[in-house]
């Protein structure tokens, strides 16, 4: 059996808050990622959703090496991360981000940009890039260019090409169509499915745009306040999600919701604050199904129906749903 090419175990970040004199006293701790455990297989796609500051980027950047795990243990293509910082692995996991328009530099041009992350490629560099952008759909003559001189999906293009160049076992996707009109999306999206078929690469994708990641991922993962509340195959939890959180994301996002407005209740309040996690439950300040057992004994994530789901009452998310 083949290994996965992301394996994260266990992951930990946490940052300290400093205070006192010039700063060098750790007043409290912040847990951006808490034991959150995953893996993904070469040519399938994990989805990881929650709201901003739930620690998706936090995870990223523990992924891409950038920065060290503070406990767990994270593997990309069999080699361990873990305790870890730099780009040690830059050749293995790649990243497109945002916003086409920033992360693409403007004072160079289109063949530098693609062939950067490539230190010795193995082929001629202008067949190479030829190669490169014809996969992403762009004119194979265009690498004398600059970015300025391409539309916003065309840049997103030219960043895939670059993320593709040094043939990577993980690519993360970064929001990677939030920056782009309908249209546009749709063919990011498309394109996407089909470098992925062809090359096999892995992909872990963040983004808020539920659509995009049922429609892309083979598993999903919902982080609330730094740690993985649901997971599972991707139609499972969009069919039937088990906990309060996936069903009001997916309320929110969904044009013509499919729960049953008088038992189900749109997510309310602010997410609390990292710094002070609520005890028990990190949602029940917010979940419409909280007990005190909720305020008391925080759940861990458990077996329900083919995922993994931290509610005491996941059993009983089912029947907000639409009969």
């Amino acid at each position: 059996m083949t290994e996965p090419v992301l394996i994260l175990d266990g992951a930990v970040r946490d940052f300290g808050i400093k205070r006192g004199v010039l700063n060098r006293r750790t007043d409290r701790v912040i847990r951006a990622v808490d034991r959150v455990s995953f893996d993904i297989d070469a040519g399938d796609t994990f989805g990881l959703v929650g709201e901003s500051g739930c620690g998706k980027t936090t995870l990223a950047k523990l992924v891409m090496g950038v920065l060290p795990v503070t406990r767990g243990r994270i593997y990309v293509g069999g080699t361990e991360l873990a305790r870890k910082s730099g780009r040690s692995h830059a050749s293995r996991t790649q990243i497109v981000m945002q916003d086409p328009y920033s992360s693409l530099d403007p004072r160079m041009r289109i063949r530098s940009i693609v062939l950067e992350p490539v230190a010795n490629p193995r082929d001629r560099p202008t067949r190479k890039l030829e190669e490169l952008l014809t996969m992403v759909g762009l004119p194979s003559d265009c690498g004398d260019r600059f970015p300025h001189e391409f539309s916003g999906g065309q840049r997103q293009r030219i960043a895939i090409a670059r993320a593709l160049a040094p043939r990577p076992d993980l690519i993360i996707l970064d929001e990677p169509t939030s920056a782009l009109d309908v249209s546009v999306k749709a063919q990011i999206v498309n394109l996407l499915a089909d470098v992925q078929q062809r090359t096999g690469v892995a992909y872990l994708l963040i983004s808020h745009d539920l659509a995009v990641v049922f429609q892309l991922s083979t598993a999903v993962g919902v982080m609330y306040l730094g740690a993985i509340v649901e997971t599972g195959e991707s139609r499972l939890l969009y069919e039937r999600p088990r906990h309060p959180y996936t069903v009001g994301l997916l309320e929110a996002s969904l044009s013509t919701s499919r729960f049953d407005p008088t038992t189900t209740t749109a997510i309310e309040g602010e997410v609390p604050s990292a710094a002070e996690i609520p005890e028990g439950c990190r949602f029940r300040s917010r979940c419409p199904m909280a007990t005190d057992r909720c305020r008391i004994l925080e759940p861990d994530l458990r077996l329900v129906d083919d995922r993994l789901v931290a509610c005491h009452f996941a059993e009983d998310v089912s029947r907000a749903l639409a009969s």
